[in-house]
């Protein structure tokens, strides 16, 4: 079944009520053609944000298609208003699958960047691992505020694109020309306050804003990971300090491939999820009070 989008359902919308309103008089034909075309226009906008973010429990593995051993959390799609509170529930109608899950599978094209710093934030305080591949589908825009607030983050060659980010038009739709220049403003400075924070490199903040909405950058796998790296900094400092991470030895598998390395490397990986459940937990409790508080 075809699902139509925002512009689609306009279209169509407008199309019937040029027939309907055919008999009328020019004059009351003229107001009520305005009033109606507004109508559909709002209902347009609305329906294009209701939840377009697929979030679902998926067995994909993001780099070669096939099926993986465990389960992971897909989002998928473009990230409008709304998203976040979505994501909440699909959570809390099953804590237990969500913690036996592996991370994030990221397969988005960006979107609002208000909602997408929403969900980054849950990725952050979860202590989470993200993924990107080939065969999941990119993370773009602001899908990037998303993946570099994992701990630990997987991207392949090619599949995070960032650019300037955006507002999405449904916070815009009532606002005056002042208005929209002071929100984006005020987003954009919070953008790129949170990459720093993130221990982004300038050269790729500054990268980011270089480009606007309708241009991507397209991250090369030394971007990812040695500028970005598969961790966060002091996250990969913990593990140093706590599990025994050695980097160097990392490495060595990615070029050898060697079983009893990736045996150790799992063994670190567990450890520092062990360390990290705990505030993990506390943190999406308070989440899920204040989403059934609103």
């Amino acid at each position: 079944m075809k699902i139509l989008s925002g512009v689609d359902i306009f279209l169509k919308l407008s199309y019937k009520f040029d027939l309907i309103i055919n008999g009328w008089t020019s004059e009351f034909k003229a107001c009520m053609k305005r009033l109606i075309y507004i109508l559909c226009f709002c209902a347009s906008i609305f329906s294009s944000s209701a939840n377009a973010l697929e979030i679902t429990y998926s067995y994909l593995n993001p780099f070669s298609g096939e099926v993986s051993k465990a389960e992971a959390l897909l989002l998928r799609g473009e990230i409008v208003p709304g998203d976040y509170e979505y994501l909440l529930d699909v959570i809390r109608s099953d804590q237990e699958r969500f913690w036996r899950s592996t991370g994030f599978v990221l397969a988005s094209p960006g979107g609002d960047i208000q909602e997408a710093l929403k969900i980054a934030h849950l990725i952050k305080g979860t202590y989470s691992t993200v993924w990107v591949g080939n065969a999941g589908g990119p993370c773009v825009s602001a899908c990037f505020f998303m993946f570099i607030s994992a701990v630990r983050r997987e991207a392949g060659n090619k599949t995070i694109g960032i650019h300037r980010p955006y507002i999405h038009p449904r916070r815009m739709i009532s606002m005056s020309p002042r208005e929209a220049e002071t929100l984006q403003k005020k987003v954009l400075r919070e953008a790129r306050l949170y990459l720093e924070n993130q221990d982004v490199p300038t050269n790729l903040i500054d990268k980011m804003f270089q480009f606007s909405s309708m241009e991507v950058y397209w991250l090369s796998n030394d971007e990812i990971t040695e500028q970005l790296g598969r961790r966060s900094p002091w996250y990969e400092q913990f593990l140093i300090a706590k599990c025994g991470f050695n980097k160097s030895i990392e490495r060595q598998y990615f070029l050898n491939n060697d079983q009893a390395i990736l045996d150790q490397l799992m063994e670190v990986n567990n450890c520092g999820a062990q360390l990290l459940i705990p505030e993990a937990k506390v943190f999406i409790e308070s989440e899920l009070k204040n989403f059934i508080k609103k």
